[in-house]
């Protein structure tokens, strides 16, 4: 039997019989269990400059701290700004490490997203977690701590960082670590860069100094104890059974996995858990849940309101009822997407009902009558603020108030009033010119017409009620010109309503000399302004739409 035993820096080898095998392996136990020759582990972990996230300003600064603690002499397994790969490979050189560790820190910083049980510290390049993707995007904290805690109970301490200014994701998970579930004889912490250095140098490292005392300047739960220190002797809690700490930090990311599909609830979630566990301990559960989806595939929900036979007008009218009570639906298209479904979500939700994003016919009926009764609110609202501007200014008399009233409701309830007052004061100012003015911009405001204000103009453009005309007109002109886009939108709905078609458009805008982008079939801002260009060079209502005049000038390529 050939044996190898290193022992304070020597090493034995050679051929052995059972006698002497005894005498090595009472070396070996009595060595592991001497304190003297255990070892300090540390695992740093500090994301700051994150891609696509907000930056986590300040988790760097645990730089220093693994510096010093390798000075205090822990060994130190740290990688900062790391992608989920390297922190994989980190966290793998901490579990064989942990083997042979009497005491374990874990100090992490950067943004931390938790579920029900997990929580998970994001890498670099991380976007949108979800509960599916957060295993893949980031590092699960729940297996550290069932690695530590398998290593070194009563001794495996977890500080986190509080850098991240990460708003909760509202998709089934939350910012921090709330949610991490502890194993036995494992202490989680958070605080901010100066009370982990604190809490390290001046507490856990402190002999006598206990748990509850080295971090009672932070938020802990977990183990905590009076009478029990990170350093110097005293009880300590019977440490668990041995276990393959890679087996369980598998076991812990497939769970996590699952609970993630399972809050899903979608075939394709339960279907990535199938791929990616194939022989998975949930398998059976995940298709039995996968057959009972395909058993109603479109849903109570969806059914119930495909019942009510909306038409896109009545689509569009709980758009606007919804955007009037203060739920932003993201357009009113009469098209229900994902911003109409999560403004009748918030509806739902502020109302008590079931939060599905589906309206019922008894939903409608109310999203109808609150929007109407806030228009009649409104509306009220609104006549009493124009009664009392008339008593504050047209019902004293004067030509200022007249005109102060006109100038704010000049088609208000006391505008005709206001007018023949107004009109009973000028005339005994004015002279005939004004007087034929007055008549004409009355006739031209009767008529409210772009026609009407460009006459008026033409005749009295010099007159006092010239810049009303004028501003009056741009108004009209915008209407028009808002009318006409909608146009224009209408003509390619109906005409370009394929990415074939499209593709072919931006092809020909791309011979002619016109750079749509990259022809894709989608129509982007850079396509819009291609179009704007090719239409003024031809003399056509600039619209960025593909009219069917546009269309026709395209193909003759002229």
């Amino acid at each position: 039997m050939s044996v190898s035993l290193t022992c304070a820096g020597a090493t034995h080898t050679g051929t052995t019989g059972p006698g002497k095998l005894k005498t090595l392996l009472a070396a070996a136990a009595f060595l592991l269990a001497n304190p003297a020759y255990a070892t300090d582990l540390a695992l740093v972990l500090a994301n700051d400059n994150y891609t696509r996230l907000s930056d986590a300003r300040g988790a760097t600064d645990l730089r220093a701290t693994a510096r010093r603690l390798e000075r205090e002499g822990f060994e130190v397994i740290s990688d900062f700004d790391a992608q989920t790969d390297d922190m994989l490979a980190a966290a793998d050189r901490f579990r064989r490490a942990a083997e042979d560790a009497d005491r374990v820190l874990i100090i992490l910083d950067g943004h931390f997203v938790s579920s029900a049980s997990d929580a998970w510290l994001l890498a670099t390049r991380a976007t949108d977690p979800n509960l599916l993707s957060a295993p893949t995007q980031g590092l699960s904290l729940r297996a550290l701590a069932e690695i530590a805690g398998a290593s070194a109970a009563g001794r495996a301490v977890m500080l986190v960082g509080r850098s991240s200014t990460l708003r909760s994701p509202d998709n089934g998970l939350r910012s921090g670590t709330q949610g991490l579930d502890l194993p036995q004889g494992v202490t989680l912490a958070a605080g901010s860069y100066n009370q982990i250095n604190q809490a390290i140098f001046t507490g856990l490292l402190r002999d006598g100094e206990s748990l509850n005392a080295a971090l009672s300047q932070m938020s802990a739960r977990g183990f905590l104890t009076d009478s029990v220190g990170y350093s110097g002797d005293g009880p300590r809690p019977a440490p668990p059974p041995i276990f393959d700490t890679e087996a369980i930090a598998n076991r812990a990311l497939e769970e996590g996995f699952w609970q993630a599909a399972r809050a899903m609830d979608t075939v394709d979630a339960l279907e990535l858990y199938k791929t990616r566990y194939p022989n998975g301990r949930f398998t059976s559960d995940a298709n039995a849940r996968i057959a009972a989806i395909a058993a109603d595939t479109k849903g109570r929900w969806q059914r119930e309101e495909a019942e009510l036979n909306f038409t896109r007008d009545d689509r569009r009218k709980i758009q606007r009822d919804l955007t009037l009570l203060g739920y932003n639906t993201r357009g009113v298209d009469g098209i229900f997407g994902n911003g109409s479904r999560g403004a009748i979500g918030q509806w739902q939700r502020d109302r008590g009902y079931e939060v599905t994003g589906y309206v019922t016919r008894r939903q409608w009926q109310q999203i109808t009558d609150e929007a109407d009764r806030k228009r009649q609110d409104q509306a009220e609202e609104e006549r009493r603020t124009e009664d009392r501007y008339w008593q504050e200014t047209g019902a004293q008399g004067t030509a200022e108030g007249l005109r102060a009233y006109l100038d704010r409701y000049p088609r208000g309830r006391f505008a005709n009033e206001a007018r023949n007052r107004l009109d009973a004061i000028e005339a005994a100012e004015e002279d005939e010119g004004r007087r034929a003015a007055r008549r004409a911009w009355r006739q031209a405001q009767e008529a409210d017409t772009a026609e009407a204000y460009r006459d008026f103009l033409n005749r009295h453009g010099d007159s006092r009620f010239a810049d009303e005309a004028r501003a009056r007109l741009n108004e009209l002109q915008a209407n028009d010109t808002e009318r006409m886009m909608e146009l224009a939108r209408r003509e390619e709905d109906q005409n370009i309503n394929n990415p074939v078609v499209r593709l072919l458009v931006e092809q020909r805008l791309l011979q002619l000399g016109y750079n749509p982008g990259t022809p894709d079939g989608r129509f982007t801002e850079q396509t819009r302004e291609a179009i704007k260009r090719f239409q003024r060079d031809r003399d056509i209502f600039q619209s960025g739409y593909v009219t069917n005049r546009t269309a026709a000038r395209l193909l003759q390529g002229r």
